[in-house]
């Protein structure tokens, strides 16, 4: 594992904003980190980068402990956050002139195709730079020496949706090399390239995955039931969402596995049925499970 954590945990007095974290991120990935505004995934990737350090627990970046990574272990490892500062004295030119001497593998040719193609003025001031034009710059920064990790924390907050577009070709061409491990609220943009996910809620791991792995066990399920029925007190623990209301039932299903065991399941509850299923988008998903944790369950059946 290119990334992996031990029971890692961050707390800023009795209050865990992270707790006991067991993440695995595989090299080659492009791996998600999906959650909330509070889930604790900023504070997962800066301790990655030893910005944090944690409570207890422990993490291997590149094989190494977190907390011990020296100055050579980041000409390996790319980050990138919204909340990034620049050199604003600098003009785009003369920010990548000064990176250039600081990494031993930058790849001049590299830079130039990416600031090419995410249109990148040379002469213009980084203090001048909107928002998403200082995402593209920093993106840039930390793809140009061909990182083995790159970290990105919120890269396509507040952009608009031709610069989200640039920024997530950038990444595209960069996925086959580079393990990217990236937490966003833009699940749409970044469903294209994503092979594996994680989902976090309130500081704690629910699940991690691969992708094809969760858009098979996940299916939105609409039933047509032969008469009136309401729900019955306990349901099977898989089923999120439920509601009920006259003939028509509507569920997801989180552990599908075929049509026939999903009929089955559900004609044992409610007599005869007619069953609709189908899959859902990764921000569909992400939605759910959101209101899922949030949400406590009465009346589940394994």
């Amino acid at each position: 594992m290119i990334v992996e954590t031990h029971n890692l945990t961050k707390k800023y007095g009795r209050e865990a904003v992270l707790n006991e974290l067991n993440l695995q991120v595989p090299e080659g990935a492009a791996f998600a980190l999906v959650g909330t505004n509070g889930a604790g995934k900023t504070t997962t990737l800066r301790m990655l980068v030893n910005i944090l350090r944690p409570t207890s627990g422990s993490a291997t970046v590149l094989g190494t402990d977190s907390r011990q990574l020296a100055p050579r272990d980041f000409f390996n490892i790319g980050y990138v956050s919204e909340n990034q500062v620049l050199p604003d004295r600098l003009t785009i030119d003369q920010y990548f002139s000064y990176l250039r001497a600081l990494y031993p593998n930058w790849d001049r040719g590299l830079e130039k195709d990416l600031r090419r193609r995410m249109d990148l003025p040379p002469d213009r001031g980084l203090s001048k730079l909107s928002h998403g034009m200082r995402m593209k710059t920093v993106l840039v920064a930390g793809l140009a020496f061909r990182p083995k990790l790159l970290i990105l924390d919120e890269p396509l907050s507040g952009m608009d949706t031709l610069i989200r577009d640039e920024v997530v070709e950038g990444l595209l061409e960069q996925a086959d090399e580079t393990t990217i491990l990236i937490s966003s609220h833009e699940l749409a943009e970044i469903e294209n390239f994503t092979s594996h996910i994680a989902f976090m809620d309130k500081g704690r791991l629910y699940f991690q995955e691969s992708i094809d792995d969760l858009r098979a066990r996940f299916r939105e399920v609409h039933v047509t039931l032969s008469a009136q029925r309401t729900l019955p007190a306990r349901i099977p623990t898989s089923w999120l969402a439920t509601e009920i209301s006259g003939h028509s039932l509507r569920l997801i299903e989180s552990r599908f596995t075929n049509y026939d065991a999903l009929y089955q399941q559900v004609s044992e509850l409610f007599g005869a049925v007619q069953i609709d299923e189908a899959p859902m988008s990764l921000r569909e998903i992400s939605k759910e499970l959101i209101k899922s944790a949030r949400q406590p369950r009465l009346g589940v059946v394994a």
